[in-house]
């Protein structure tokens, strides 16, 4: 007769889902633990089969982890950081104040006649340098979001045209921030998360705020996933 072992795969929050294969028993078993004695503690929530059944529907409807659901939780999501703007709006507005300046010294006497086409000339472009800074704002914004999960790892970009890439936490191979010395300043930074999948080896979270704090959130995720689902093989 074909005799087979049990695989138990423990998930994240350490519910079993076993699987049967066929093979040889191993020769060494674990003992089994004593039961409690029914009379020293009360019985916990959902020993009868009415009420242990009832949890279990509530839990697969709710997304949770129940026997045979394996749930994904959000944890983090962040857009490109407004921050990253606060030095160009600092500076444009700087050349607008100059600019208004300019425009009402021009205007103030007729004598200062002569300025009126470097005033147009300048307002002109102080106007475009301000749209493409909105379009890279909007760009930047929008076009870029970030999402993790307790199982994988989310970069979408681009605004007309949209690409969203994932990457499983298991394939984690490393998590490091770059930053620039104004980056250190406004707490900013890129959070870099390289795999070990050929197709996309690196990810690079741009723009977001305490890269540090996102870098530890990453690692730990990963981690926990790896060992969530470490496989230990007893008898049936």
């Amino acid at each position: 007769m074909l005799e087979t072992n049990q695989i138990v795969t423990t998930g994240p929050v350490g519910l079993p889902a076993t699987q049967n294969i066929p093979g040889p028993q191993p020769t060494s078993i674990s003992p089994a633990a004593a039961p409690l004695d029914s009379h020293q503690v009360p019985d916990p929530e959902g020993t009868n089969p009415a009420a242990e059944q009832e949890i279990a529907e509530e839990a697969t409807a709710k997304g949770e982890n129940a026997p045979g659901v394996e749930a994904e939780n959000a944890i983090w999501e962040a857009r490109y950081s407004m921050k990253n703007f606060i030095g160009r709006l600092t500076v444009r507005t700087l050349l607008s104040l100059a600019w208004i300046a300019l425009l009402i010294y021009t205007l103030w006497d007729d004598s200062h006649a002569y300025l009126t086409p470097l005033t147009i000339v300048l307002g002109v472009v102080l106007g475009i340098v301000w749209i493409s800074l909105l379009y890279r704002i909007i760009w930047a914004r929008y076009g870029h979001h970030y999402r993790l999960t307790n199982r994988r790892l989310f970069v979408s970009t681009g605004l007309m045209r949209r690409r969203c890439d994932q990457m499983e936490l298991l394939h984690v191979k490393d998590v490091f921030t770059r930053q620039t010395l104004v980056e250190r300043w406004l707490g900013l930074g890129t959070v870099v998360v390289v795999s070990r999948e050929a197709e996309l080896p690196t990810f690079y979270l741009a723009g977001v705020n305490d890269p540090d704090k996102v870098m530890d959130l990453v690692w730990h995720c990963a981690r926990a996933e790896r060992e969530g689902t470490a496989v230990q093989v007893d008898n049936v």
